[in-house]
């Protein structure tokens, strides 16, 4: 007899496809706690109860109150909303999913934050509109150089790493003049071309920080800190 996922416990796996199966298998939504903050999770979307990029990320970014944060494939919301928590005045969160952004807009209600963030339904930044800046853009990016077949497995697998060239290259039209994008990735991609695409783009890095694996067989995480040259 197998026992039961407690959907509601988070736990960590080195394994993605593993992880995508038990997602799909994941037909109800379920509620998730990261940091005192409780989530709402719709199927088809990755669940905070299996992923820990953002915490990495949320560990070493600098959110200055009254920031205006992008959330650049938002997924559950967990980053964007954790920024409005650590006192950003305003966000806007980006998917490429609709059952991300409905999640999403979903905790921004249940989380009393309807008056300061917006979800979007996005390609990379193709919601944005002319003359929107922020101070801060969120990026927990897929890390797994695969072909996506579906909305679920874009937030793991990126072909080539289109979405990250697309991500870093487009930034700085976006960014306020001293604004920083944090980018979460991971040795388990390409970290080497990720570099590339960095030195290719009108970004410079000011901060990187390693994370090592905290469970055996772990992937190393890396958040870069990125300014407009």
């Amino acid at each position: 007899m197998t026992t039961p996922v407690d959907v509601s416990v988070r736990r960590q796996t080195t394994d993605v496809d593993a992880m995508l199966a038990e997602l799909r298998l994941c037909e109800r939504p379920h509620d998730v706690e990261v940091s005192g903050m409780p989530l709402h999770i719709l199927p088809g979307v990755l669940s905070p109860r299996l992923s820990h990029a953002p915490d990495a990320l949320m560990s070493k970014w600098r959110i200055d109150p009254g920031a205006t944060v992008l959330d650049l494939g938002c997924g559950s919301g967990i980053l964007g909303l954790a920024a409005l928590r650590a006192g950003a005045g305003r966000l806007l969160a980006l998917d490429i999913n609709p059952q991300a952004v409905l999640t999403t807009e979903i905790n921004i209600e249940r989380l009393g934050y309807s008056d300061k963030a917006e979800a979007r339904c996005s390609d990379i930044y193709s919601a944005l509109q002319s003359g929107e800046k922020f101070d801060v853009i969120l990026f927990a990016a897929p890390y797994w150089n695969r072909k996506a077949k579906d909305d679920l497995e874009r937030s793991c697998y990126d072909e080539d790493h289109k979405v990250m060239a697309s991500a870093l290259a487009g930034a700085h039209l976006w960014l306020n003049a001293a604004g920083l994008m944090y980018v979460v990735f991971s040795d388990q991609g390409d970290v080497g071309r990720v570099l590339n695409l960095i030195d290719q783009s009108m970004l410079r890095v000011r901060d990187m920080h390693i994370f090592r694996p905290s469970i055996a067989g772990g992937h190393v995480r890396i958040v870069w800190e990125l300014t407009a040259r």
